[in-house]
Order: structure tokens, then sequence, then C-alpha cells
């Protein structure tokens, strides 16, 4: 057969393997059914709601006005809002498809772009496969699907770091073009830390790739740290926001005691090549993660990755040491180097949840598997096979499998390691009986190579089989209408309140029917599907004074920021609300008469401390009605007289009222005061003050006026001017030729 040939029937295999790996790993979406759980419909189904209404009305969306009172909504990576694969997807599928949509596809992505990166490397294509399927379709990848950030991020790992390598190999400019392209699309995907630990990889296979000279290495490090240079200037538009946004938020003025949360235990690194290992799992926010569902990546696939580790070519060991960084990283309070690093050695001290970079390493240790499989192909011509040594190896698996369950019940190990610890030999022993059993079919390094990697990828299918996550629903009751609708006034003017935590009994159903009830019960964010704007929200970062403002439970601050109707799971909160609804699991809803307007006027003001201010909207007597505690400003002492307020046009990022005010007054807007927001009377800018602790006020004089607010922060403005600039950059080096010097003529 010739060589074209060959290569044309290897890869319609491997097309083929992708395909059918794919479809059994989510045969739950070809009968119908969606992935919904944990964050997915928490998060991303309001977010991706909000997105389409957004494109719908031609409005870039930078600000959320259903959550919290309102907040940025492109500051928060991992709304995704410049990444083209989630406008295409929600535009095409819709909120609550489009989920599902991505996940697929970037499964495919993710491995994909391994095979690719790991046929460049040299790797043959069977083994090549198997890299490919460990990463982007191994049960670790698929229960990162509520996730969906993460999982978009690290689908680009193989495409930069093909990038990564030609830039080191081939100094040119389409392969640093397309690094810092790959890298800017992983960082709009929502999760820097992913892009930060590619970034890391990339460095190491840069550093080890140039060949000999200290002079080349470094020539490569530096391109390649340019690449993600550029890509960070391509993705100020979002990383600008972001960082103002993080810097506003809870998590800058706090003492970071979390930073460290969702960090790997031990039993949890060993659970990636043996299941169960890691179960039953500590608490939540306990001694072991909750952020990745499972980290099994196959014990065939991790013992060839091992493999590859030690006996695999040179350009490999840059994988190696990236594997075994990025799993102490991922550690975080359990290994002391790695939390003095998470918490105090910038950048990693920007992130919180240390688990995710066990994602890094999961995709090094693809990497290495290839070239274990090959390398065991290689070493296959040592080992003679006899019927003799495959009889041997079938009685040593057989007497393993029985003697490890009495072995790890005098090991200090977890309940369940004892039911996954047969799935260890027996694998292991199938292994070796392809390398030992005699089969003539092919030549012998060829058979062990095929027989290997079909084994790792049957693995694979098999702990899908057993593990059975993430979650996948039925599509028709998500798509079903909030049915307390017609109970809400239309247009609906006032705020609701909802359980963003769920009730504190635990006795009122909630672990039934959650997902699909999810919107019923308003749980967090499904409220912003119904456009239904709330004091409560759910996701990071939070804002300042979250945990005293936003979820105290306080009457005062619900009848300051103007709630209307309560969503609780179980009785109303307050004796005087109107019950107006109450279903069979318990939940309600209520209505209150109480209620202060969006916007109001008052004549009195006092400049207080953020003590103080939390003090006053805490105070039963509620006194902000008739006095406004600002932050920063002119105190006022006039006559309470009142004034009217009228609402003349309302979006997401402005807000134009009719003021007529009968002495000096501040106007209170009951929206978020945040950076970025403008204020003008009657056309002539006026300072925007922060009021009652996370409110917005400004200062109008006696009469008629015509007050507008604004959403214009210059975060974006500046972010959007350097993407451009270096979006022009870009295309300005792609296209540049230089001019050819032509000889005089004599």
């Amino acid at each position: 057969m010739t060589a074209p040939a060959t290569r044309s029937r290897a890869g319609l295999l491997t097309a083929v393997g992708l395909v059918a790996m794919l479809a059994f790993v989510y045969s739950p979406v070809l009968r119908g059914q969606v992935l919904a759980s944990r964050d997915v419909f928490r998060i991303f189904f309001p977010d991706s709601a909000f997105l389409l209404e957004s494109l719908g009305s031609g409005e870039l969306p930078l600000w959320n006005p259903y959550i919290r009172l309102g907040q940025p909504f492109a500051a928060t990576l991992y709304s995704q809002v410049y990444y083209p694969p989630r406008w295409a997807a929600v535009l095409l599928a819709g909120p609550i498809v489009s989920m599902t949509v991505l996940q697929v596809a970037h499964a495919v992505l993710a491995a994909v772009g391994v095979f690719l990166l790991c046929r460049r490397l040299r790797a043959s294509w069977p083994a090549s496969l198997v890299a490919g399927a460990m990463f982007g379709l191994s049960p670790m990848m698929t229960g990162l699907g509520p996730q969906q950030n993460v999982v978009d991020a690290a689908a680009w790992s193989g495409f930069i770091l093909c990038a990564a390598y030609d830039v080191a190999h081939r100094p040119g400019r389409g392969p640093f073009l397309r690094l810092a392209v790959y890298s800017a699309l992983s960082l709009f995907t929502g999760s820097p830390e992913t892009t930060l630990w590619q970034g890391l990889v990339a460095v190491l296979v840069a550093g080890a790739g140039a060949r000999k000279l200290p002079r080349e290495r470094a020539g490569a490090v530096v391109r390649v740290a340019g690449g993600f240079a550029l890509s960070a200037v391509l993705a100020a538009v979002a990383l600008l926001p972001t960082a103002e946004l993080a810097r506003s938020s809870s998590r800058l003025h706090s003492d970071w005691a979390g930073q460290l949360t969702w960090s790997m235990s031990w039993p949890q690194v060993l659970s990636a090549l043996w299941p169960l290992a890691d179960w039953p799992r500590g608490a939540y926010w306990g001694e072991d993660q909750w952020f990745i569902l499972t980290l099994f990546l196959g014990t065939v696939s991790c013992a060839l990755a091992v493999l590859g580790a030690v006996r695999g070519p040179r350009r490999g060991r840059a994988f190696a040491v990236g594997a075994l960084v990025l799993v102490l990283l991922s550690l975080g309070r359990n290994f002391a180097p790695a939390a003095w690093v998470l918490q105090g050695v910038p950048p990693f001290s920007f992130f919180r949840y240390p688990a995710k970079y066990f994602v890094g390493a999961a995709f090094c240790l693809s990497v290495l598997s290839a070239f274990g499989l090959d390398a065991a192909a290689r070493l296959a011509r040592r080992v003679r096979p006899s019927r003799l040594r495959a009889a041997v190896a079938f009685v040593a698996m057989v007497g393993a499998i029985a003697a490890i369950g009495p072995v790890v019940r005098q090991l200090p190990m977890r309940a369940s390691a004892e039911a996954g610890a047969p799935w260890v030999p027996f694998c292991l022993g199938l292994a070796v009986l392809v390398v030992f059993v005699p089969l003539g079919v092919f030549a012998r390094p060829r058979r062990v190579r095929y027989g290997l990697a079909a084994l790792a990828v049957l693995e694979l299918a098999a702990a899908h089989a057993l593990l059975g996550v993430p979650t996948y629903t039925p599509l028709e009751p998500l798509l079903k209408p909030l049915t307390m609708r017609p109970l809400l006034p239309q247009p609906f003017q006032g705020r609701i309140s909802t359980d963003v935590n769920g009730p504190a009994d635990p006795t009122l159903g909630v672990a039934s029917n959650t997902i699909e009830r999810s919107l019923d019960r308003l749980m967090p964010n499904r409220f912003v599907e119904a456009r239904l704007p709330a004091l409560e929200g759910n996701g990071a970062p939070e804002p300042l004074y979250s945990e005293e403002f936003h979820l105290a439970g306080k009457r005062s601050i619900y009848d300051l920021v103007g709630i209307t109707h309560y969503v609780r799971w179980g009785p109303p909160p307050f004796d005087d609300l109107e019950l107006l609804s109450q279903v069979e699991d318990g939940t309600t809803l209520s209505r209150t008469g109480t209620a202060l307007p969006q916007a109001f006027l008052v004549q009195r003001a006092r400049v207080v401390t953020d003590e103080q201010a939390l003090e006053a909207v805490s105070d039963p007597a509620q006194p902000f009605r008739d006095t406004a505690f600002l932050a920063s400003g002119e105190a006022l002492e006039r006559p309470r007289c009142g004034g009217t307020v009228s609402l003349e046009r309302h979006g997401a990022q402005r807000l134009e009222l009719k003021v007529d005010a009968c002495d000096d007054s501040y106007l209170i807007v009951t929206d978020s005061h945040y950076p970025g927001w403008v204020a003008t009377v009657d056309g002539e800018e006026v300072p925007v003050h922060r009021a009652n602790l996370a409110v917005r006020a400004v200062r109008v004089s006696r009469g008629a006026h015509v007050v507008r607010f604004d959403y214009r922060p210059w975060s974006f403005r500046v972010g959007l001017a350097l993407s451009v600039l270096g979006g022009l950059g870009l295309v300005g080096v792609a296209f540049w030729r230089p001019r050819r010097r032509h000889a005089a003529a004599v």
C-alpha cells in the first residue's frame, strides 16, 4: 500500500474512531436531552438568554440590569460576550440548547487539537488518537461540562501548543500570529487560569524545543511569550473591564481565606487512574474539591503517560515537567509550596479554585500517553510473545484482581476505593496481554500499537458508562414558560427577591425536580430569562457589601430597593405580605405594598461612613425614606417636601427620568453604584454619588429637570482601543511584505 493511501486510511479510521467515541459519550444528547447540571442552569442559561436579548436589540451587553440591582455583564469573563462561537450557538440554538452544542463542539475541538499536536510531535496516528480521546472525550472533560468556560478555553490547548512548537522550531509570522489568535480565543472564553497554564506549558515546550544553543532557547521563549502578550492586547476589551470588576468586588477587599477553596486532595490525584478512589468526598467546601465532578482519565492512558515520560522522546520532557508542576499546583492547600505560590506569586495569586490546574495536567498527560504508546510498540520488539507468558500474565491479573480488595481494606483509603480497585489490575493486565499474546495479523509493533490504542479507548467508553457524569435533562421541561408570570404586573416595574441559596428548611422538597422547576422557582439566575430585576444573584465576582446588603434578608433593605414581590421555597418571609400563589412543592409568590419606587427625592442628606450607612439601611425605622446617607457629596438639610419622579426611558445601559423637585434635593436611584455610570442633569454632567451603601444619587436643584444615566466605562473604551490596535497590528503583520532590493541596471 502506498504512503498516501496509508495516510488516507489512517485519517479515515481516526475520524471514524472519534465520531464513534463522541456518539457513545454524548448518547444522551442523541436521545434529545441537554446538559443542565449545576452552573449550567443557574448561570449559563440566564447569561445566554440575556446575550440573546442584547444581540436581538442590537446592543452590546455591557450591563445586566436584572441581577443584584444591576452589575457588569461583559466584564464577567465567563459571559463570553466577545467569543464568536458563543454568539453563533446562542443565535442558532437558543439559550438552553446552545450550552450542549458548545460542550459537544469543544470536546471535539479539544480532541482534534491534541491529535494534531501529537502528530506534529511525530507520534503515530493510533497514539495521537488515544491522546485526543484521553483529553477531549475522557470522563474528566465530560464532567467539566457544567463549567463551560473552562472546557471552551481548554479546547484550544492543542492548537496553542502546535503554534508554540512551530514558533520554537520554524520562526516566522504564521506560527506567531496563530499563537496570538488561538490564545486570544482562549482568553475570550472566560477562564484566564486556563490560558495561564497554557502559556506555562507553551514556554516549557519552547525552551525545551529549541536546539542546543541557550540563545536559541531564549529566543524561542521570547517569541512564545510575545505571542501571548499580543493575545492579551487583543483581549484587552474583555480583560480591562474584568480587572475593574475585580477591583470593585468583595474579593479584593476580603482576606482571601477562600482562595485555596477546592484544592485537590491526594486521593483525588489517585482517582485519575483509579476510579472511585476519592469517594466519598468530604464537605462541599471542605478538604476535597467539587469543581471537577470526576477526574478519571483512564488507567491504561495514565500508565502509557508514565511510560511516555520515562521512555518517550526528549521532546516529551516539557510535558512531563508541565504535568508534575500542574498536579502540584492543583493540590493547593494540601501542598505547602503550591499554597505559597497560589497566594503570593502573581499572576497565580489572582485566581482561586486550584483544581482548575489539573485540567492542564490532564492535557500534558494526554500528550505523554501518545509518546508512551509508541514507546510500548518499540519495546514490543524486544519482548518475544508466547502462550506461556500470556498465560502467566493472565493468572497474575486474576490473582491481582482477587487480592486487591483485601489489600485495600488494610490501607487508609476512601470507602469506595475498594469498589474501583479491581479496575486497575484488570485494565493493566489486559494491556500486558496485548504485548504478550502472539497474534500474527500485523507486524508486531503495529499490532501492539493498535491493540493498546483500542484498549485505551474502550476503557474510556466503559468509564463513561460506569461514572455517568454529568447530569442531562429532557429538553421539554426547560422550555416551559414561567407559570407565575400572569400573577405579576405587565409591564413589571418593581423588583423581586428570590432564594438564591435555597430554603433553610431541608423538608421543603429542595431535591425534587430542581432543574426542571428552576424557572418557576426563579432559582439564580433564571429570573434574568423572565426579565425580572432582582436584588439577589449568583455567580462571581460578588459586589461589595453583598453579604451585608444583597443577601442580608432585612425588610428595610427590601423596601429601600423596591422589592414588590417575593419568591420563596416556603412561606412568605414576612407576616404582612399578601400571598398570591403557592404550589405543591412549597414555592410561594407574595406581594408587598411598602416598597419604595426605583427613583425618589429626598431633601436631607448626610455624609457618613460605610458602617453608618449600613446601620441606616438596616434600621427598621427606615430613615432613608427622607435622608440620603452619602459616601461623597455635600450634606443637605431642607424641609421635607417630596417632589415627583417619572420614568421616561429605561434600557440596560441607560435610564432617563423626569424630575420635578420642590427644593434642593438628592435624587436616589436604587440601581447599583458602579464605576462607569455617568449622569447628566439637563444635559450637564454631574457627579454620581454612592448613597445608602450601594445605590446611586445625584444632586438636583429646585424645579423641573431631565436626569439621564448612561453606562460608559473607561475600562471598555480603553480596552476596545487596545484590542482594535492589536487587531490592526495583527493584520498588518499578516499582510506586510518586505520590499525586494533590485540591483541597479548597469
